[in-house]
């Protein structure tokens, strides 16, 4: 008589199990199907499955999805800035290594290979939502990275609300042509599907476009396992407007669009009013005229997507995908003043090399094959996204990664992922900002001091038109994170030998780094 055997295959820390007949071969386990998801400039403290979180803040499915995986309490960006920091994830490696340190730096060159294109290797049907912003390049759309299908766009940021042909019109004849209202320039209209398809749509936010978008993909029937790459403008800016239900919900101003209206009311650009669209964008966009419901309205956004990830993880559950479908979820950079996001006791936001600017939620949930509720202390960074996708697919990578699988510290064979190396963040010439980090400690070079100007809530939750000043300083500074993670007691002077070894390191790998290269150079 044959017997049936159950076997556990166990590779650096995740489990299959699978049945087979004694004597005969074993039948490979179904490949998961890959969710990644990617918010825009939200805070370290706006997510309810953090210890310190944010009043007001209420985000259910993704605090279902944390305790349902893994909660990476130290994960970290590559880049303050979105565009940098995407391409970090794209390829599992350092941006600098073609060049792009900071905006309008190195886009996606052809000789880098990306998780898509790794992912349609393993046979997975792969497909772009949301957002790209890899400053140029020849590989800089979606279609180019290994995608067989997408919807969004390829800008810094678009209005969340004005998506149709008919809001570009409407501009074009306020304008009369004079601004070359490209939607491309001022982020409205129509979002581009596959190559050069544009889609109208009315009545909507990019959000619920975007979770719509995902779940059609995710039900079309196929044998092969799917690969989806979903990135969310949301919370970034610009944050005026809110869906009439949520606007009433969190007290705020409608602000309702009439294209026909002979004048548009601030905060909507009126190009009449106020001809200079960067001077808008810089008031609505940069804290220039602060918003008194700017947080609120940010919240509402963040409760838009919270709610549309809950949509895409009761569909899994619905359609029977939900144990084989691994979900990750993270933030590009840290979260932006600029978009009232709170970053709890990290110091500074967006832009800087402070924690508050690198410093990111991520977590990762495969039901049943991955532990459920743990709490991932080791530094990972978005470039152990690749490493780690690269072993469940089985596909070798193209070319050696800086990032590494995060595998083991999820089965708990490992307490630390990059205890033996030293990571690396340059924001080049521009800037003139880097940091070396090693276990605790962190080096931080700054050639000029700054004054942030954050935003302020009084006590019914509006923004104060007064600001709080958060100086950065200039020089070396060393921080001891575990001791001081709001990064306020400076050590450089104490630890001289600690400053030098971590200095020498950083030239020693920024030697290895290419020079900048603006985008549209890249090869």
């Amino acid at each position: 008589m044959k017997r049936t055997l159950l076997v556990l295959c166990f590779s650096s820390g995740f489990t299959h199990w699978a049945s087979a007949q004694e004597n005969s071969p074993i039948a490979d386990p179904p490949k998961p199907n890959v969710i990644v998801i990617v918010a825009d400039d939200l805070g370290y403290a706006d997510v309810g499955f953090h210890d310190v979180v944010a009043d007001g803040v209420r985000t259910p499915h993704l605090d279902k999805l944390a305790k349902s995986g893994v909660i990476f309490k130290n994960a970290y960006a590559s880049s303050p800035i979105c565009s940098n920091s995407r391409l970090a994830i794209s390829t599992g490696r350092y941006q600098q290594r073609w060049g792009a340190y900071y905006y309008g730096d190195g886009g996606l060159p052809t000789s880098e290979s990306t998780i898509a294109e790794m992912m349609q290797e393993a046979g997975y049907r792969t497909m772009k939502v949301g957002k790209t912003h890899l400053n140029f390049g020849p590989k800089e759309h979606p279609m180019t990275h290994g995608f067989e299908g997408y919807l969004g766009f390829e800008q810094h940021s678009w209005d969340f609300n004005l998506l149709s042909q008919k809001d570009v019109d409407a501009y074009e004849r306020k304008s009369k042509g004079s601004i070359a209202i490209a939607s491309r320039k001022i982020g409205i209209g129509p979002l581009t599907r596959n190559i050069d398809q544009e889609q109208s749509f009315e009545n909507t936010t990019t959000t619920e476009v975007f979770g719509r978008e995902s779940i059609q993909f995710i039900k079309t029937k196929s044998e092969k396992p799917f690969y989806l790459q979903l990135e969310f403008n949301a919370v970034h800016t610009p944050l005026y407007r809110l869906p009439k239900r949520l606007a009433t919900k969190y007290e705020v101003p409608e602000r309702a669009f009439d294209r026909n209206a002979a004048v548009w009311e601030y905060p909507h650009w009126d190009p009449i009013a106020q001809p200079d669209h960067n001077a808008w964008y810089s008031d609505t966009c940069h804290l220039v005229v602060p918003d008194p419901y700017g947080r609120r309205i940010y919240l509402g956004h963040l409760e838009l997507m919270d709610t549309a990830i809950g949509k895409i993880l009761q569909t899994l559950k619905e359609d029977g995908l939900a144990q084989n479908t691994i979900v990750i979820f993270t933030v590009d950079n840290g979260g932006s003043d600029q978009s009232y996001a709170n970053n709890g006791n990290l110091n500074a936001y967006k832009y800087c090399l402070m924690d508050g600017g690198i410093k990111v939620p991520m977590v990762m949930s495969w039901p049943d094959q991955i532990p459920e509720g743990r709490h991932v202390d080791a530094t990972v960074t978005h470039r152990d996204i690749f490493a780690s996708l690269s072993e469940i697919s089985g596909i070798a990578q193209s070319k050696p990664l800086d990032g590494k699988s995060l595998m083991p510290l999820i089965s708990g064979s490992a307490d630390q992922l990059h205890d033996n190396e030293t990571l690396f963040w340059d924001s080049g010439e521009t800037q003139k900002n880097w940091v070396a980090r090693q276990g605790d400690w962190k080096l931080v070079y700054r050639q000029e001091a700054k004054t942030y100007q954050a935003y302020q809530l009084d006590d019914n939750g509006l923004v104060k038109t007064e600001f709080r000043n958060v100086p950065i300083p200039n020089g070396l500074q060393l921080y001891n994170l575990r001791e001081d993670p709001g990064e306020t007691n400076n050590l450089s002077y104490s630890q001289p030998e600690k400053v030098a070894s971590l200095k020498k390191q950083y030239e020693s790998w920024r030697r290895q780094m290419s020079d900048r290269i603006r985008g549209r150079d890249a090869l």
